[in-house]
């Protein structure tokens, strides 16, 4: 808080700040609500009213209006007399059947409400709140939400990749701890002759077979089950993506990674890690990547983030030469860290 905020009677400064801070927990469950009864999907083909909306959901008219008075308040929604109506943003990311759909990237935060109600309780015992295993195959429903929700943030990035990367005349590109295959799915749509190996663990590639047969590109996207940790990397690719992953990992396994990466590539193979970093080694900025971090730490055994620059120079000190780093355009948080191997 700035000496210039206005001050209490008393000369205390304003607690305004840190009541607006304690409170913002209602705004997402506002948001989560809302989604839950599917109100944006309902209200697309018009305003209706709190009455309406009510009896569609089987719920209390008293209690939905209630919601959709908050959903104006959050900016969710619009109202004109006693009818509700879809904003623009709204109607273009949180109606399903849209293009921009982006509802199951929601559903996957709210999943992650109880984990961050134990952050202290994790600075205590450093045990995560919600194991990965969760995630990865362990519950059906949540695994679901999470691979759903890496699809709806991955089609954005995966759009202009190959305006970064050049991969002309690439053949097979192995896509390591690939999740959905959106990336390998948008790299291939854009590369003629281009076909990728996603590599994941089972629990993610059942989910991962419907997104890619439903793109139809299973004839050029094969998915391969195993831990990317331990399992073969193989032979005779010529471009790697290790992208949303990196963050899981420490040190010493980032620079596993990119031994395996580097033995699984032909010469002149191009290796791409694209992750959300750090701006530099103090790990203090962007706010984003500070948040993620604290994320990742709650969900995974080692989950963190790592500096850019700390990345290039281990991939320097694997042997990759020609190392950039690339950071993608707004408002996307992830940049790319690119090598070759000579």
């Amino acid at each position: 808080m700035s000496s210039s905020s206005p001050t209490s009677p008393a000369g205390l400064p304003n607690p305004g700040p840190l009541m607006q801070l304690g409170l913002a927990y209602r705004s997402s469950a506002v948001l989560f609500a809302a989604l839950d009864l599917e109100l944006f999907t309902l209200l697309a083909d018009g305003p209706k009213t709190a009455e309406a909306l009510a009896s569609t959901v089987q719920g209390k008219p008293s209690g939905m209006r209630l919601l959709l008075d908050a959903c104006v308040a959050e900016g969710l929604l619009s109202a004109e007399g006693d009818r509700y109506a879809n904003t623009p943003l709204t109607a273009a990311f949180l109606v399903k059947g849209k293009e921009g759909y982006s509802a199951n990237a929601f559903k996957y935060a709210q999943n992650l409400v109880p984990a961050w109600s134990r952050l202290a309780g994790f600075v205590k015992d450093g045990v995560p709140p919600m194991l990965p295993e969760v995630m990865l195959g362990e519950n059906k429903a949540v695994t679901r939400a999470f691979v759903m929700g890496m699809h709806e943030r991955a089609k954005g990035i995966g759009s202009i990749l190959s305006h970064l990367v050049d991969l002309t005349g690439r053949k097979h590109l192995l896509d390591v701890g690939g999740g959905p295959g959106t990336y390998s799915v948008s790299l291939c749509e854009q590369t003629p002759g281009l076909r990728s190996t996603v590599l994941d663990v089972p629990g993610v590639l059942e989910v991962s077979k419907e997104l890619v047969e439903a793109a139809g590109y299973a004839d050029r996207v094969s998915l391969r089950p195993g831990d990317y940790l331990s399992s073969d990397f193989g032979s005779g690719y010529d471009a790697a993506l290790l992208s949303g992953m990196m963050h899981r990992e420490t040190q010493e396994n980032c620079k596993h990674l990119l031994r395996k990466a580097f033995a699984a590539l032909d010469p002149g193979g191009l290796a791409m890690v694209s992750d959300v970093f750090f701006d530099d080694e103090t790990h203090r900025t962007p706010s984003f990547a500070v948040y993620f971090a604290l994320n990742m730490a709650l969900t995974s055994h080692d989950g963190a983030a790592h500096a850019m620059t700390e990345m290039a120079d281990w991939m320097r000190e694997i042997g990759f030469v020609g190392v950039e780093i690339k950071p993608l355009p707004k408002p996307n948080p992830h940049t790319l860290v690119i090598g070759r191997k000579p």
